[in-house]
């Protein structure tokens, strides 16, 4: 009788600190979604004003700003590779209008 309650608690355990193991791997993509949504926003506002390179460099300026602030705040791996691939992109635009 023993066995089974201490086995019941045991689980019970366990299962509490998997759920919240998920709750808060959860918690972290949803900050990082949300970071990447600004410098996402930044990046798209430099690539669809590219063709003029006068609108396009102060543009520039902000979304690296806006990167390098992402780049402290981000916490999972694939969100810091996410990051990479918008500042490629920057970099692009950058190389076209210097």
């Amino acid at each position: 009788m023993r066995r089974r309650v201490l086995f019941a608690a045991v689980l019970a355990l366990a299962a509490a600190a998997c759920q919240d193991r998920r709750e808060k791997a959860m918690k972290q993509i949803s900050h990082d979604e949300e970071i990447l949504q600004k410098v996402n926003g930044a990046v798209n506002e430099v690539i669809r004003n590219s063709p003029d390179c006068e609108v396009a460099k102060p543009l520039v300026k902000e979304a690296y700003q806006r990167i390098d602030e992402a780049r402290t705040q981000l916490s999972a791996p694939a969100s810091g590779q996410t990051l990479e691939a918008l500042k490629v992109q920057v970099d692009r635009v950058a190389q076209i209008c210097p």
